[in-house]
Formats: C-alpha cells, structure tokens, sequence
C-alpha cells in the first residue's frame, strides 16, 4: 500500500514545476507534418456506430465527434471518452463540459474528441454490454480513420467514475471481449473503480454496491467471476498491454474509494507500466474542470498535468 507519505512526496514532485514550466502546448519535433485547417467542418454529433439489444427492444448506440477548431495535422490524433453515471445514466455530452478546458486546448492543438454512449445495466443489457459497446466505438472509429480524419496509430482513451473503468477495461481487455483489437496509445481514470471483488467490495459505500449489484445482475457472493470480468486490476498480469496509464482521485472521494486507484498505481508499477496518480482534494466524487473550485491542485494544475501526459503519450 502506498504510505501517506509517499503519496505526499508524488503530489509535491509532480506540482513542484511552475505553470509556465508544465507545458500544455504540443512538443515540436523536426518531422512535424505539415499543419492544415479544415474550417467547414467542426463536428459530427450523433454518428450512429452500432445497433444493439436491450431490455426495450433494438437500440441506436451514438457518438459525437469534435474536430481540431485551430491547426491541425492532416490526420488527428484522436481522444476517445467515457462518461460516468453508476452504469445507469449519463449522457455522452457529459465529458464536454467536465473536460471543457481539457478539450479546448485539445482541439486547439490538433486532436479530435469522441465522445461515446453505451448502454446502461438493465435487463437485457448486464456487464459485460457496456464495455461491448466502448470497444466496438473504438474499432468503429479505427476502420473509419480516412472519414473522420483520425490517425488510428494515435488513439488515447479517457473515463470518469464508470465511465473510467470501461476506459482501463478497453485499456487492457479487449481480447476479453472482443476479437478485433486496437492499439491504445494511453488511458486516463478519473475517479474509476478498479478492482471489484477480494476485500474491496466491503470498502465501497452502500449506494455504490447497489450500483455494482446492478451492473453485475447480483451480488458480489452470487456472481464473483462476474465482478472479477468487470475489474480492470484482474487484467493487470505480466501479459498485459503495457498501456501508459493516468489516475486522477480526490482523497477524499465518497462514492469510489480513494484507494482505489492506489492499488491500481501501485500494481502497474510491479509490471513496469508507465503510471501516474495526481491526488485531488475538494471534488470528492464530483470531478469537474469546467468551473475553477477551490481545489488542490488548483485547476489549471491538473489541466496542465492531463495535457502533457496525453501529449508525452500521444504518437
């Protein structure tokens, strides 16, 4: 387990630099492509990318799709996102105001942003749905790479609360779920569960649980190996894609417990996965970048953190 202290030492070491030496800008190398700008076109809201069962009948799974608003490469490296909710509401426009500083800047130095719904927990449509869906949006964009104008060798992915655990289960387990794979350059948790069954599950509120016990279609004891499917530190073994990953948790998280992403930080770490954690303090659960709280880090601390790791990541 990670001391306080060494979590103390990280947090320091990681927000030691001053806001201009923490770049949020693109690196620039000799080989850069030549820069384009495509203006009439900004977005593709609603691109319908799978039909799919659920407990109401046949449903039309969508994306929306935000290109680069300045510069651009001819091809974009591509940001693809997942919302939260406890598996059982949320909506794919979410990520766009939570991340909305995040995206500016993203868009503004040449990415495109996916953003994704997937369908939620409910008779019908039970774990493992949810992560179905995500990964056929992923490979949906990938093999649509020249009709969006995406780069399908610099694809990153990003989640908050349920949303972040289908992000590192797509991270690490698409060959679980899913015959066709892609090759996720990176993965950014914020506030995600990680591991759903051992001693954890007695460490989640009892709100929580029932969300669980609602994705799962049951309790921890009546569907373990379940639970197990649905946590990505399961998939964390020598034989996992070394997918550079990013937590983000406020310490003081009263829905996914904090420690949660410490034991995630401190199993990538065993397996030499490029990790790191940024400890929040003020949202609790509620992660949100679009309104400057009074949090520690301050907000464009954290923006900044995200931007370089996405960017040091990026191809």
């Amino acid at each position: 387990m990670i001391t306080a202290a060494y979590l103390a030492f990280s947090v320091m070491f990681l927000f030691s630099c001053s806001q201009e030496e923490i770049h949020s800008e693109l690196p620039q190398t000799e080989t850069a492509e030549v820069l384009v700008k495509r203006p009439d076109k900004t977005q593709d809201l609603n691109v319908v990318f799978k039909t799919a069962p659920s407990g109401r009948g046949d449903v039309e799974l969508k994306m929306d799709i935000y290109y680069p608003q300045g510069l651009e490469y001819g091809e974009s490296p591509l940001v693809v996102a997942f919302f939260g909710g406890g598996w059982i509401s949320g909506d794919k426009s979410q990520i766009m105001f939570l991340f909305e500083p995040v995206i500016a800047k993203l868009r503004e130095n040449g990415y495109t942003i996916a953003t994704v719904q997937y369908r939620y927990a409910a008779a019908g449509s039970y774990f493992p749905a949810q992560i179905e869906d995500c990964i056929d949006a992923i490979l949906y964009l990938k093999n649509n790479v020249e009709k969006y104008f995406i780069d399908a060798g610099s694809i990153g992915l990003l989640g908050y609360s349920a949303g972040a655990q289908l992000a590192m289960l797509a991270s690490y387990a698409t060959a679980e779920f899913s015959e066709e794979t892609a090759d996720i350059k990176y993965c950014l948790s914020f506030a995600g569960p990680t591991k759903m069954y051992g001693e954890e599950p007695e460490s989640y509120p009892y709100t929580t649980l029932f969300l669980l016990e609602n994705l799962f279609n049951g309790t921890y004891y009546e569907n373990e190996e379940a639970y197990k499917r649905g946590s990505p530190y399961f998939y964390l073994t020598d034989n996992a894609p070394k997918v550079p990953l990013f937590l983000a948790h406020d310490e003081r998280d009263n829905i996914v417990p904090f420690e949660q992403s410490q034991i995630m930080y401190k199993r990538a770490g065993e397996l030499g996965i490029p990790c790191e954690m940024l400890v929040l303090n003020g949202y609790y659960h509620q992660i949100d970048f679009s309104y400057d709280y009074n949090t520690v880090p301050a907000r464009d601390e954290s923006v900044s953190a995200i931007l370089d790791f996405i960017y040091k990541y990026s191809k």
